[in-house]
């Protein structure tokens, strides 16, 4: 039988790893949003269509949860 601590050292590993995934998607998601902020080759409308594009993507990501996969780069 599992002891306690054993159970609170299992949950805390899984709670850390959930942690880090969301982290790892949030610096991912937002790390594209900011790298579009920034660029100034391209006009403020460029701009709007690349993030509001990005913002389609992560729905569509979100939306098709039975589907495992990567966010296109």
């Amino acid at each position: 039988m599992i002891n306690t601590a054993a159970k609170k050292d299992f949950v805390s590993i899984v709670a850390n790893e959930i942690s880090s995934g969301i982290d790892r998607a949030l610096a991912y998601w937002l790390g594209r949003i900011e790298v579009e902020l920034v660029d100034r080759s391209i006009t403020t409308a460029q701009r709007e269509a690349a993030i509001q594009a990005i913002l389609q993507e992560y729905k569509r990501c979100r939306s098709s949860r039975d589907e495992f996969g990567m966010a296109s780069a």
